[in-house]
């Protein structure tokens, strides 16, 4: 192989500009939001799981009950002890309810749904409940609850069928495009790291910058697609997660092993704190990945000299992971994007730190997926603080006297 020809040279430059315009093209095709476009996470618009305006008679129920009637979404109102009172037509039909036969039974008993006795325990209707329509199931339904008077409440069914399908065309194509982009691109980036270890009178030294750049940008386009691969995987394996209790400690300590490997590069210090002999009911391999990029994240955009503190710590309201930096901060108005797929705060300072605006997404689907909690704080200038609280029920004390402290 002539590694001196510039034939040769252009050739593998013009495989990287192609990979490079089929993953920009991939970027302009993916829009990625944590809702499907046209999908409002709340009520109709202006309820969005506030309370109702508080009123008083039969004759204003009569009223709400003639303006829902119309309504494409499922409305039902309940009384105060989450009997049925009313139910207009769509939710008839969704629901297979009948009002000369349901009316005054307990709603749970009306909506024999799988989970949703455990959702209205809960008293927790910040998110909605989605299942399959009971008398129908063609259509996916979002369910959200909003208090409408003192102890009663107003249910809310939304046909969110088209908006699912929407997000599994989106999936499919992520994980073909990402399949089809790994094989070409391994040939190009194994050739360019070939080239890359030739000695300088090989392929020329007027070549050796462009090999050396071309090789930076594939090394790049590599993390992405292996990261939108392990997204894919993760979007497939919502039904199926395989959990057991893990040891915590060796996890945090293999943490702290990665991140001192990565902060010695930068000449900044590590710190760790472990509460011993705790076990979290997780699945070990999207804990450790999560865990990673957590680290990963604060090195890249912390400077040299800063410091990283990596913390597991249990008490009474169960389990939190945190990984404070001392790094460049995040603005205020960028933190609720932060976990979006491809959102960067400062697109070009992302590229030179090495980012692919991938990380935090992967941590927010692996948080969702064990039912726990990213928490975010930022000062620009002053440094970063990402928290993930997991919920009491998770956490198993591995020591006697460590679970009379627990209960």
């Amino acid at each position: 192989m002539n590694m001196d020809s510039p034939g040769m040279v252009l050739w593998v430059g013009l495989m990287a500009g192609t990979a490079v315009s089929g993953l920009i093209y991939l970027f302009y095709r993916l829009v990625y939001r944590e809702n499907p476009p046209g999908e409002s996470d709340g009520l109709a618009d202006g309820q969005n799981g506030a309370s109702l305006p508080e009123e008083s008679g039969d004759a204003d129920v009569t009223d709400l009950q003639s303006s829902m009637s119309a309504s494409p979404d499922a409305v039902l109102l309940t009384g105060g002890q989450w009997q049925l009172r009313w139910a207009n037509d769509t939710a008839c039909q969704w629901f297979g309810v009948d009002l000369d036969r349901d009316k005054g039974r307990p709603i749970r008993q009306v909506m024999t749904i799988p989970g949703f006795d455990q959702y209205l325990s809960r008293q927790d209707f910040a998110d909605s409940f989605e299942c399959d329509a009971p008398a129908d199931g063609t259509v996916r339904l979002g369910i959200r609850v909003a208090p409408y008077r003192s102890g009663q409440y107003l249910l809310q069914g939304r046909d969110i069928t088209r908006f699912r399908q929407l997000e599994q065309i989106r999936r499919d194509f992520v994980a073909n495009a990402s399949h089809e982009l790994r094989t070409p691109l391994s040939i190009l980036y194994g050739y360019l790291e070939m080239m890359q270890d030739e000695p300088d009178n090989s392929i020329g030294p007027q070549w050796k910058p462009a090999v050396r750049q071309m090789f930076e940008q594939t090394t790049r386009i590599k993390l992405i697609i292996d990261d939108m691969m392990l997204l894919s995987r993760l979007d497939e394996a919502d039904e199926d997660l395989e959990q057991q209790y893990t040891p915590m400690a060796p996890v945090m300590h293999s943490a702290r092993q990665d991140a001192e490997a990565l902060t010695s590069q930068k000449h900044q210090h590590t710190l760790c704190e472990i509460d011993e002999n705790y076990s979290l009911y997780c699945n070990f391999n999207e804990i450790q990945s999560m865990v990673t990029n957590l680290i990963t994240n604060a090195v890249r955009y912390t400077p040299e000299g800063g410091s990283i503190t990596i913390k597991w710590k249990v008490d009474l309201l169960g389990g939190s992971l945190s990984v404070e930096d001392t790094g460049i901060g995040i603005e205020e108005e960028n933190i609720p994007r932060l976990t979006e797929r491809f959102y960067r705060t400062d697109s070009a300072r992302s590229r030179a730190a090495g980012g692919t605006g991938l990380g935090l997404a992967i941590v927010n689907h692996i948080v969702n997926r064990h039912n726990a909690k990213l928490l975010i704080r930022s000062k620009v200038g002053k440094g970063s603080l990402f928290t993930v609280l997991f919920p009491r029920d998770s956490i198993r004390a591995d020591h006697e006297q460590v679970k009379l402290l627990l209960n």
